[in-house]
């Protein structure tokens, strides 16, 4: 049984750092290989936003299929991933049934900005799906894991350091987030403001970026809280076995005596 065990936790492990890497990966890559698809395969020039490319090329093309995979690829893990506790696990959910909506309700189709588009579903929920998309990802990034990830993180040596870590890598991703997300609603706002100009594809891409680089910084923090974590088992282990090899009065002595180390479990 322990046999077993132990390589499930393995297999957890890699599952974690696959799919945070693979996030990572699809939040950085999907949206400029969804603008390149357009500008290398059709000479389309940059549209004023990634939802644009729902309707760039007649009957979708290859710009809507990458754009689409990309928002169902996201949906997918994240409404698949655990959390790592329930309100971490809930708040992933939920961004990733807003990312089904913003695939399957695209935006309202206007033949002035776009001569090949064709009405789809509920477009009035295009907008408040990509907007609980954004702002439940801010919500991911602000949370940072939860209580546990910060009680895990407690029992390595020089814990504030690895406080101080995670904090830097949350504030940024918010930060850059925070930009996108209030850029985007301006835009849908006031779509005169900067008309002509395709700002509001990279301040857009700004807060996916943030979102990515989030999930990318998370998973090398949680590989070294790892490695730092077996480190630290592995030092406390040869005091065991000398304390065993004493004369069993000494032994019963001193482990009342001595404080318990800390046992480390890996973070998944």
């Amino acid at each position: 049984m322990a046999t077993s065990r132990g390589f499930a936790d393995q297999s957890i492990t890699k599952t974690y750092r696959r799919l945070r890497f693979l996030v990572s990966v699809a939040l950085i890559a999907l949206p400029l290989l969804t603008a390149a698809s357009a500008l290398l395969f059709g000479g389309h020039e940059l549209q004023p936003s990634l939802s644009d490319y729902y309707f760039v090329v007649i009957d979708g093309g290859l710009p809507r299929t990458i754009f689409l995979i990309f928002l169902a690829f996201l949906g997918c893990v994240l409404f698949a991933y655990r959390g790592l506790d329930e309100k971490d696990n809930l708040i992933h959910n939920a961004a990733g049934i807003f990312s089904f909506g913003v695939a399957l309700f695209p935006m309202r189709c206007d033949l002035t900005e776009h001569q090949y588009c064709v009405p789809g579903l509920l477009p009035l929920l295009h907008l408040p799906s990509a907007g609980l998309l954004y702002l439940s990802a801010v919500i991911s990034v602000m949370y940072g894991g939860g209580p546990k990830l910060r009680e895990a993180l407690s029992r390595l040596p020089d814990s504030k350091a690895w406080f101080s870590r995670l904090s830097r890598i949350k504030y940024l991703s918010t930060a850059l987030m925070t930009i996108g997300i209030i850029s985007f609603f301006m835009h849908k706002l006031a779509p005169s403001f900067l008309a002509g100009f395709s700002w509001i594809f990279w301040i857009e891409y700004t807060g996916f970026f943030g979102f990515g680089l989030y999930w990318l910084r998370l998973m090398l923090l949680v590989n070294d809280a790892n490695k730092s974590g077996q480190q630290m088992r592995s030092q406390t282990a040869p005091q065991s076995h000398v304390a065993r090899t004493q004369p069993p009065t000494v032994a019963l002595t001193q482990e009342a005596q001595a404080p318990k180390p800390e046992v480390w479990e890996n973070i998944p």
